[in-house]
């Protein structure tokens, strides 16, 4: 039962944006700005020291996205598309990698 309210919750909790490949973003993050290569959100869950949510990561884990590693900052892979996840102090910034 714990398990079915977790899935639940992840899923309603982060939706696929198309215009970023398809990449999980948080419901609950506000867009501040918005180019041709990424989104910047406002979002209080988002650490410069810590990155993001254990919850965040699961979500893209579950969605096939790969961790790999970044010059400076995760990049995260599914298939042969990439995205630059940035995180600062309440600051998400997803970015897509060319």
């Amino acid at each position: 039962m714990i398990g079915g309210i977790s899935a639940i919750v992840l899923t309603t909790s982060y939706k696929a944006d198309a215009k970023l490949l398809n990449f999980p973003v948080p419901q609950s993050a506000a867009l501040v700005e918005e180019n041709e290569f990424g989104k910047n959100y406002d979002w209080s869950k988002a650490s410069g020291d810590n990155g993001i949510p254990w919850s965040y990561e699961l979500t893209l884990k579950l969605n096939g996205w790969e961790k790999v590693e970044g010059e400076l900052t995760p990049i995260y892979q599914k298939d042969d598309k990439k995205i630059d996840l940035i995180t600062t102090t309440d600051h998400l910034i997803v970015l897509k990698v060319e």
